[in-house]
């Protein structure tokens, strides 16, 4: 791109931009002219006469207006001076001669003439740059007509040869489907006769196998019908003797029942005297312990009792109903029967199962904790005991105001 294209910006434009462009150049080469024409009246003398410009520019182009007449200048009006004395008059100078006369004349001729042609030259310039920068201006609007016209020519060929490169795309990739399809078409064909020739040779290996098979499957046939039949005859002599044998073991083992029946009956006899001996001595040994858990736990509840203002007796007694004290004993009953939640089964016997627990309490008698210190032999029983102990805090107050550090709870299923 040369310095004209960057300032005119022509270079790579479109059409609606060159319009722009030469109405730039026509302003550039109008503001020129008036600079010159300022000059030139500025440098004129002052009795120049009307000048006449023709400025050339893209489309119409109006008439230059006639020049103005200049006012005729009027002398300023001189202020009025106070009236004073006329001077003396001073005495006439001596006329000149006729010939300085004529001589000055002639001198303000030529000096007229001189500044008329200084004028004329002036002007002359003046033309001569006008015509200058409108000859410049039609050589630059007839400039970028041709590069329009060129870039217009290569665009045309640019998409004369786009469209035939487009052409040839399109008939090579034609020719191209048109090649593919028919290596398609063949390859088809070559692939349905060789599967028809598979297929065909499939099917006759088929019937092949299936006589081979049938006639093997009748061999077998036949061969399985005579080891069926021998079979039979072997499991018939095989049956009687199974017979045989399964009388005989019938026989032997009645005589065997019957003996093991006779020695059971007695070992049951001897079972259940044995039994009842073991339970008779169960029952004696569970009393004697139970005697003396009694004793030890008198023994080991002395300080809880006396720190309980429970003499002689503790908090078991809520299931007794004894005691030094049966009024606390009836409180303690009261709060922990609401909470032992357990269907009590019918009794059978004289046995009684009995939960006892060890129960921490704070001094504001409340439960601290629970430990079972003998099971009834049901689990469920223990901690519905557990439960009913827990739901029962604080514990009713003792007669003496003051709460042990723990009392022995024991809860009876039948009491």
């Amino acid at each position: 791109m040369t310095w004209f294209d960057r300032f005119t910006g022509t270079g790579d434009q479109p059409d609606g931009r060159d319009d722009r462009n030469g109405l730039i150049l026509s302003a550039v080469a109008h503001g020129l002219l008036i600079l010159l024409m300022v000059f030139g009246f500025s440098s004129a003398p002052d009795n120049a006469g009307p000048v006449q410009v023709e400025l050339w520019a893209k489309g119409t182009v109006a008439e230059a207006a006639p020049p103005e007449e200049q006012p005729e200048e009027v002398p300023p009006e001189t202020p009025e001076t106070p009236e004073t004395q006329p001077p003396e008059p001073e005495p006439e100078p001596p006329k000149p001669d006729d010939a300085e006369q004529k001589a000055a004349e002639a001198a303000q001729a030529e000096a007229a003439r001189q500044a008329e042609a200084a004028r004329q030259a002036q002007l002359a310039e003046a033309q001569a740059r006008a015509e200058a920068a409108a000859k410049a201006q039609a050589d630059a609007e007839i400039a970028l007509a041709k590069e329009r016209k060129a870039r217009e020519e290569a665009e045309r060929l640019a998409q004369e040869q786009a469209a035939k490169a487009k052409a040839e795309q399109e008939a090579a990739q034609a020719a191209k489907a048109a090649a593919e399809k028919a290596a398609a078409e063949k390859a088809a064909q070559e692939k349905a006769a060789r599967e028809a020739a598979e297929k065909a040779a499939a099917e006759k290996a088929a019937r092949e196998k299936a006589a081979a098979e049938k006639a093997a499957a009748d061999k077998a046939a036949a061969e399985k019908a005579a080891a069926e039949k021998a079979a039979a005859e072997k499991a018939a002599e095989k049956a009687a003797a199974e017979k045989a044998a399964k009388e005989k073991a019938a026989k032997e083992a009645a005589e065997k029942a019957a003996a093991e029946k006779a020695a059971k009956e007695k070992a049951a006899k001897a079972a259940a005297e044995k039994a009842a001996a073991e339970k008779a001595a169960k029952e004696k040994a569970a009393k004697e312990a139970a005697a003396k858990r009694e004793a030890l736990k008198a023994a080991m509840r002395g300080a809880a009792n006396e720190a309980a203002g429970i003499p002689n007796g503790n908090a078991d007694h809520n299931q007794r109903g004894g005691g030094g004290n049966d009024g606390y004993a009836a409180k303690v009953r009261a709060c922990v029967q609401p909470g032992v939640i357990y269907n009590v089964p019918p009794r059978s016997g004289s046995a009684n199962p009995t939960a006892s627990f060890r129960t921490r309490l704070d001094s504001s008698g409340k439960v601290q904790g629970v430990d079972l210190s003998r099971s009834s032999g049901d689990p469920r029983f223990d901690d519905a005991v557990r439960k009913g102990i827990l739901a029962c805090s604080p514990f009713p107050k003792p007669p003496s105001g003051r709460y042990p550090s723990y009392i022995d709870v024991d809860y009876r299923m039948y009491d």
